[in-house]
């Protein structure tokens, strides 16, 4: 996959032959740059200091192993895609790198084609990266807008044992906060799994006579659907007693489901490193699409010379659209994703010329290229359905999928 700016690759080797000529190799391609380390504890030094976006290490090294690097990058909070670029190709070594976390396992071989399939997935893992990146900072920038627009005020007063919110709770969760809340309404509001986590938290608080506080927790607004609420108070103190709290909070469900959805493609990831063949990884794709990315609308195309043919789908796609037809080139919009390389966002599919069917059911839809191998494309029967978040994921997802399809045929081509 092609990105915008070359990638900063860290690679690890105790081989200082292997280390050049790794470098040389992947540096014939302005998308790549590579910095080098001799040693595990070299290699933790340039993260500390310096920006990489994917890893590439050697398993077998002296003092500290790859497995052993990959454990002490993780423990410093770093989440880089990380490659094992191996010479010992055993089942043990490629099940332990799996189970340790490893984002791929590639066995070292003869000849430079081997650096190609190194280039093309670094590429990938690189651009899954990126994506990720990008969905966070999205939501970072949501956050920061929806903050301003929606925090709730509230103050507590410990002599009346009060709340008193702002004017925004009803339109915010829908309902009027209660005639005359209290502290034991709003405990009694917290979900009973998070409930002990915040008392013993707040009991600490208020042991260590702090002030400000951050706590996220399940509220319970009264209308019996939990919400994932984020709050900041500060507490006021007189002769060391709690009199008082002034504080706000926010619904922060959607952030949350973002961070459990972005959770579930790392598990799925997980399930694409194993594939076995292209059938499972499109396989996977599709259910991850309907599952995790909740776009039951989509299908997974593969590229057949200039056509590009349907190869997963879901029944609800099939009950909206009926048989999804193979696309000739220039036939379709889809195709223009494929040609260039880029996301393509159609938010009102009234509005845009040279559809494939004119009577869609389709209202908007978002269109994927899927590497080499073809495309992919979600939509919805409503106009300006498509969410930033979900092509950012999606991107994530087919990211992923292009690094699996990789591997595949890579593992095709040496039994053959």
């Amino acid at each position: 996959m092609a990105t915008e700016d070359p990638v900063d690759v860290l690679h690890v080797d105790d081989d200082p032959d292997v280390l050049d000529l790794t470098a040389t190799l992947l540096e014939r391609e302005d998308s790549l740059r590579v910095t080098t380390a001799p040693s595990a504890e070299a290699g933790l030094d340039l993260l500390s200091g310096e920006e990489f976006e994917c890893i590439v290490s050697d398993y077998d090294m002296p003092g500290t192993d790859g497995l052993e690097f990959l454990t002490a990058v993780r423990e410093q909070g770093c989440e880089l895609p990380f490659i094992l670029f191996t010479g010992h190709g055993n089942e043990a070594v490629a099940s332990e790198a799996i189970s340790a976390g490893v984002s791929d396992y590639l066995q070292k071989g003869t000849g430079t084609g081997q650096y190609e399939v190194l280039a093309n997935r670094i590429r990938n893992y690189a651009a899954q990266y990126r994506a990720e990146r990008e969905v966070e900072r999205a939501q970072r920038r949501y956050e920061r807008v929806a903050r301003v627009a929606s925090d709730i005020i509230f103050e507590w007063d410990a002599e009346r044992d009060h709340i008193d919110f702002s004017e925004g709770f009803d339109e915010q969760f829908g309902v009027d906060p209660p005639a005359d809340p209290d502290q034991g309404w709003w405990a009694g509001q917290i979900h009973p799994d998070d409930r002990a986590a915040v008392v013993d938290c707040l009991d600490g608080v208020l042991a260590a006579g702090d002030t400000e506080v951050h706590i996220e927790y399940r509220f319970d607004p009264g209308d019996g659907d939990y919400r994932h609420i984020s709050e900041d108070r500060h507490h006021r103190y007189e002769d060391g007693e709690l009199t008082g709290i002034v504080g706000a909070f926010r619904d922060v469900t959607a952030r949350r489901e973002r961070e459990q959805r972005l959770g579930a493609l790392h598990e799925a990831s997980r399930e694409l490193m194993t594939a076995g063949s292209v059938d499972a990884v499109v396989e996977t794709v599709s259910r991850a699409a309907e599952e995790i990315l909740d776009l039951p609308l989509h299908a997974v195309f593969r590229r057949d010379g200039d056509r590009l043919v349907s190869v997963a789908t879901t029944e609800r796609t099939r009950e909206v659209f009926g048989d999804v037809p193979a696309f000739e080139r220039g036939e379709a919009l889809l195709w223009k994703a494929v040609e260039t390389g880029e996301p393509r966002v159609y938010d009102d599919l009234t509005d845009v010329p040279g559809l494939y069917d004119p009577e869609t059911p389709a209202g908007s839809e978002f269109h994927l290229p899927l590497g080499e191998f073809g495309a992919f494309i979600a939509g919805s029967t409503a106009t300006d359905d498509v969410a930033e978040a979900d092509v950012r994921l999606a991107q994530v997802l087919l990211a992923n999928a292009e690094a699996a399809l990789e591997r595949v045929r890579t593992d095709e081509s040496s039994e053959s």
